[in-house]
């Protein structure tokens, strides 16, 4: 006995749906992977060379700060792998374009030239780096599952980092963008922070917007909770 048709629709959209899910991770996981696997290079490299350097602070500092970025990379392949289908998104792409740039536009710093080595700078820059890349850990980990770089409902997580503030993982990349900007300390890469922040703000907005339709409870937890900053914003 053959199942109605409609149901049979239902059942190959259903089959289509889990196949895109599955296909749009391949190449978010693919440009971590390629980033973890250059972070590695860049450690190997970065210890041979300052082994035998006179000032061992920066160093240690600056290998701290990248195995931290390993790991976050790390546990971003592995949650997008694992994440959970979305139980709403958009139909539009310009939410999407907007996580797109948000997650890209950091890496227009690769055209700016970097500032002069100074010992006291790659000291901060290295500790701003490995306090955001912690505090990104820690909020990849409360999140879980519900990981996305699209704005896209999954599951509403309102514990851990995300118990008083709504983007704590913004406020990580923001930490860790700020030890990046110190780098390079010049007019070009201010503009180009400044854009990715204006971008990421934007990209709130989309997310707050889709968690509130798909979760109720979403607005309570507005009002309990701060947007980015604890106690200011």
């Amino acid at each position: 006995m053959s199942a109605p048709p409609a149901l049979c629709e239902q059942r190959t959209m259903t089959v289509d749906s889990k196949l895109y899910d599955v296909i749009m991770r391949v190449p978010i996981v693919s440009f971590t992977l390629f980033f973890l696997v250059r972070e590695i290079v860049a450690l190997r490299g970065m210890i041979a060379v300052r082994l035998y350097a006179s000032s061992y602070w920066p160093l240690f500092f600056t290998v701290a700060a990248r195995i931290s970025v390993m790991m976050f990379l790390a546990l971003l392949a592995v949650l997008h792998l694992l994440r959970l289908r979305p139980v709403r998104k958009y139909e539009t792409w310009w939410p999407r374009i907007t996580a797109l740039l948000g997650l890209l536009t950091v890496y227009a710093l690769v055209t700016v030239p970097t500032a002069e080595s100074i010992a006291w700078w790659d000291g901060l820059s290295a500790m701003l780096l490995l306090v955001g890349n912690t505090l990104g850990i820690l909020a990849v980990l409360d999140l879980g599952p519900s990981l996305s770089i699209m704005p896209e409902a999954r599951q509403l997580v309102t514990t851990g980092c995300y118990r008083r503030v709504r983007h704590p993982l913004y406020l990580a990349e923001d930490i860790a963008l700020l030890g990046i900007f110190l780098q390079f300390r010049s007019w070009p890469a201010a503009i180009v922070l400044t854009a990715h922040v204006l971008i990421q703000l934007r990209r709130m907005d989309w997310e707050e917007d889709i968690l509130s339709r798909a979760f109720p409870e979403y607005a309570d937890y507005q009002l309990h909770s701060y947007r980015l900053v604890p106690g200011f914003y």
